[in-house]
């Protein structure tokens, strides 16, 4: 009675889990990139596989650490617009396209995920 619950679990994990990796491979493949300097970061623009969604990459400009990564699909020609507490990445994006600086902790968790 117990095993259909146990083997959902399985197959939903094993869904996440390849959904995840797929995601993590797409980021992987990032190419064209293209860094911009303001102050203590660096922002980062790449285009994803097939150019049909782009990625954003935000860093420590003295460290090179990675602070924050956000995908998204406006792939006109970037953009980045920095201010005192914020750098705008997606100018299409509503309500947000934009990463608070300094990242949030919840940015910089993600960001040392694959």
């Amino acid at each position: 009675m117990m095993r259909f619950p146990k083997i959902g679990l399985g197959v939903l994990l094993s869904i996440l889990l390849v959904w995840y990796g797929a995601g993590a491979y797409y980021r992987f493949t990032a190419g064209e990139c293209e860094r911009e300097t303001e102050g203590a970061y660096i922002g980062e623009h790449c285009y994803l596989a097939l150019r049909d969604s782009s990625l954003f990459r935000l860093y420590d400009a003295k460290s090179g650490e990675k602070l924050a990564e956000r995908n998204f699909t406006e792939i006109d020609i970037p953009r980045i617009i920095w201010s005192d507490d914020r750098v705008i990445y997606d100018l299409g994006a509503s309500p947000s396209g934009y990463i608070s600086l300094p990242p949030t902790w919840l940015d910089r968790v993600r960001a040392k995920l694959p």
